[in-house]
């Protein structure tokens, strides 16, 4: 059915990274000024920026606490460690900047809570309907009740009908009883939705696609290699590990060894998230083939000096296999030949999560350590003679 508005919750901007600069989120600019309507709940600007709010002093605590490691170990000087230190913006500052420029960039419109009317807030709560559970702690809810019902009454008041994109259950229950609110479990299905000629467009892809995994254009094969390779070099995933001393993870790298575009009933899982005239942004799910490698830095306590000594740095690496997804944007007109489309961007949007690289130990061998040693030795003689 035609949709006169489309929206998201949080749950659907968590899933996307907070990212908004790239990645699925990035996409949803497509919508300023165009013939469907983006609009948010104030609800779910409110939590973005409670959980913004978080990562970003996360980030910013993360960041003085390695210049301050950094000045102790003598790579930088104290006074240039507090210039950057003093340089780092106010966390909070940075997460109203961000909600505030992605909500410029999407046209939104922010749709106030006081639209919800508090009598249906209670009956909602007290019936119980959805968002709110029979059982469990219902009061953990009102955040989505707000949202859902302030929705509603907006949609209603403009004889509207919303497309939600959202995996939570109580948004998807909510949905099956309202005529004005529709949720689709998966933003980038969700976007496929409101694309017009979205089919037409995901069968062009699937046929350059299937081109691709059968050798038929070995140049978009080799282009869409070495983007992919770039874009997961980027990717950041979790480690664990174990150790006889405290080790810290100093870096992360996956470095690509193959890939293979997964099939789905003969297609390979293409999902068009924006269309135009010449150019279409699509998700394609891949296995991927890659080695983890991990950089350690390693510490034991001195308990004579009562203090902690660096015991020099090592590094692990594991090949993995796993389930990916990629956002590529392919330019070239879905009515022309195949042969003239061409892959002008990739990133890589769902992919290796944590790698357990088991136990790792000193590395007396590492060439970097023992030319560091021969250094010292010349530097010692020099100030002997």
């Amino acid at each position: 059915m035609p949709y006169d508005a489309f929206t998201i919750d949080t749950n659907a901007i968590i899933q996307g990274g907070m990212n908004f600069e790239a990645g699925l989120l990035a996409q949803l600019d497509q919508f300023k000024g165009g013939p469907l309507q983006f609009v948010v709940s104030e609800i779910v600007v409110r939590e973005t920026l409670k959980h913004l709010n978080v990562s970003t002093k996360k980030a910013r605590d993360a960041a003085r606490s390695a210049l301050d490691r950094a000045a102790q170990l003598g790579l930088i000087s104290s006074d240039a460690a507090q210039t950057a230190i003093d340089a780092l913006a106010d966390s909070r500052t940075v997460a109203r900047s961000k909600i505030a420029s992605f909500l410029e960039a999407t046209g939104a419109e922010t749709v106030p809570a006081n639209l919800c009317a508090i009598d249906a807030l209670l009956k909602s709560y007290f019936d119980p309907t959805p968002p709110f559970e029979a059982t469990g702690d219902k009061k953990n809810e009102f955040p989505d009740a707000l949202a859902l019902l302030s929705l509603e009454a907006w949609a209603k008041a403009a004889g509207k009908t919303v497309l939600a994109a959202s995996a939570d259950k109580g948004w998807q229950s909510f949905a099956e009883k309202s005529e004005h609110i529709f949720v689709e479990g998966d933003l980038a299905d969700a976007m496929q939705i409101v694309q017009a000629h979205a089919e037409a467009a995901a069968k062009a892809v699937n046929t350059f696609l299937r081109g691709i995994a059968e050798g038929d254009l070995p140049d978009d094969e080799r282009s869409m290699n070495a983007l992919l390779a770039d874009a997961l070099a980027e990717w950041e995933f979790d480690v664990e590990a174990s150790a006889p001393y405290r080790y810290e993870l100093d870096e992360t790298e996956l470095r690509l060894e193959s890939f293979a575009l997964t099939e789905r009933d003969g297609d390979h899982g293409v999902t068009v998230v924006r269309l135009t005239a010449d150019e279409v942004v699509c998700r394609v799910d891949v296995e991927i083939t890659a080695t983890a490698h991990a950089h350690f830095s390693l510490f034991a306590w001195d308990s004579i000096d009562r203090e902690e000594i660096g015991m020099g740095r090592t590094s692990a690496s594991s090949e993995e296999t796993f389930d990916a997804a990629v956002l590529i944007t392919i330019a070239g007109s879905i009515d022309g030949p195949v042969a003239d489309l061409e892959i002008v961007d990739l990133e890589v949007v769902e992919a290796l999560g944590s790698v357990d690289m088991g136990e790792i130990n000193l590395d007396f061998g590492d060439s970097d350590e023992i030319d560091d040693y021969n250094q010292l030795q010349l530097m010692l003689e020099g100030e002997e003679r």
